[in-house]
């Protein structure tokens, strides 16, 4: 199976240094199984949210840097240049811009406003469960 090419909301990778449990996905990254698509701005969310306050009791800089580790040996960085503008949270946009420039195959969200559209482009929009079913 060639690698799907897979953006990662930032609120499970949030889940996912919390709970201390990667879902097995760590797995189908080091087998090739997932390509993990990001971008500056993905990159920039996700360092500013895991650096809030009140997430410091859940997980260590080292975890963080550990992902961010991850990002760069296992991802493809996209330099991201469409405008999209369909979801309700415009500032969730950013993901939409990723998922046509990146070619990926799926984003992988919890949040509604993104579910909510199903698809863009050739990109499915799931939950993590989903995706969880697709790679079994």
């Amino acid at each position: 199976m060639k690698g799907k090419r897979v953006i990662l909301d930032t609120n499970l990778w949030i889940h996912f240094l919390i709970s201390k449990d990667l879902k097995n996905l760590d797995k189908y990254i080091f087998e090739g199984k997932l390509i993990i698509v990001f971008s500056q701005e993905l990159l920039e969310e996700f360092i500013e949210v895991s650096g809030r306050p009140k997430f410091s009791k859940y997980f260590s800089f080292e975890s963080i840097t550990h992902l961010l580790r991850l990002f760069d040996f296992y991802g493809d960085f996209v330099k991201t240049s469409s405008q999209i503008n369909l979801c309700r949270d415009k500032k969730d946009d950013f993901l939409l811009n990723l998922a046509v420039d990146g070619k990926a195959d799926f984003l992988v969200t919890g949040d509604e406003d993104l579910l909510a559209l199903k698809k863009i482009e050739k990109t499915k929009i799931i939950t993590i469960s989903e995706l969880l079913n697709i790679l079994k």
